[in-house]
């Protein structure tokens, strides 16, 4: 018989473990029997949920709020019992990796922004055994929108005993770039949380986004320096781009210039500030697009 879940990342709901016990409904955690397993409090955790998301339950209404307001929310379905599909998730809880001639790292497939890339570049192989029991997979993804996630067909010669997942050097390094957007929004957090509060989150990924492509052509290779370039591009909505001196300065390799890009920057004249209004002065505060993710 198939049977609806609900995979939720509690790191972006912490203590939502409490919540579900006093909701007297069962949960299990994803962290269970591994070395992250007193983390229950930011632990991913698996559970049944109604197959009408709209059925006016508690838990219904909340699942959706968290989804909509944090990447932290899957649905799927599978005819494995709950403890049969917790013990086949906690087999991805590591991933071998090459750097440093091979290592363990923990992936937060359960994280949505994550989990759409995480399947996009796994081979066919490794992604019939992530899959497994999962016979349909809903998501929401970075914006609070409702996704499907396609279900590869079985391989035919049969599910193949893959855990842990091994990572090549190019998926390795695709997975990393995919990061580096949401690690800079978070650096850039840290330094401006007031005025990057004050961006919708559907305008401020794709601005950062491909600002920091931009960085990177550039041959920009340090966060810090990466997180320069952006403040320039929030404070003037790209138009410290047509500054005299910043075209000379994108004209060539960043190799080719004897100081950093952070360190040239904090030296360039106060009037680059003034090349564009910043982005967040042509949106209010109480925008409905607004999300907060961390």
């Amino acid at each position: 018989m198939t049977v609806r879940y609900a995979i939720v990342d509690s790191a972006q709901r912490p203590h939502f473990h409490e919540r579900l016990e006093k909701l007297r409904i069962p949960y299990r955690s994803l962290f269970d029997g591994t070395a992250e397993q007193a983390l229950e409090d930011i632990a991913p955790l698996v559970l049944e949920h109604p197959s009408d998301l709209m059925d006016g339950s508690l838990l219904s209404h909340e699942l959706r709020a968290l989804g909509e307001r944090k990447p932290a929310v899957s649905f799927i379905a599978s005819d494995a019992s709950m403890d049969v599909l917790a013990t086949h998730f906690r087999n991805f809880h590591l991933v071998r990796v090459p750097e440093q001639g091979g290592k363990d790292m923990l992936l937060r497939w359960y994280d949505t922004r994550i989990l759409p890339v995480w399947m996009q570049l796994l081979h066919p192989e490794q992604k019939a055994a992530f899959i497994g029991p999962v016979s349909e997979w809903r998501y929401y993804d970075r914006f609070g929108d409702l996704q499907n996630l396609p279900i590869p067909a079985p391989l035919a010669e049969g599910f193949p005993a893959l855990p842990p997942l091994r990572l090549d050097a190019e998926q390795y390094a695709g997975f990393l770039d995919a990061c580096e957007s949401d690690m800079a929004i978070a650096q850039l957090r840290r330094v401006i949380p007031d005025e990057m509060r004050r961006v919708p989150y559907r305008e401020l990924y794709p601005f950062v986004s491909t600002h920091l492509r931009d960085s990177i052509a550039h041959g920009v290779a340090m966060l810090d320096d990466h997180v320069q370039y952006l403040l320039l591009a929030l404070y003037t909505s790209g138009g410290f781009r047509d500054y005299p001196m910043v075209i000379d300065r994108l004209a060539q390799n960043a190799d080719a210039w004897p100081e950093s890009f952070t360190d040239w920057a904090t030296a360039l004249p106060d009037d680059v500030w003034t090349t564009g209004v910043p982005l967040w002065e042509s949106h209010a505060e109480t925008s409905p697009a607004l999300r907060s993710v961390s």
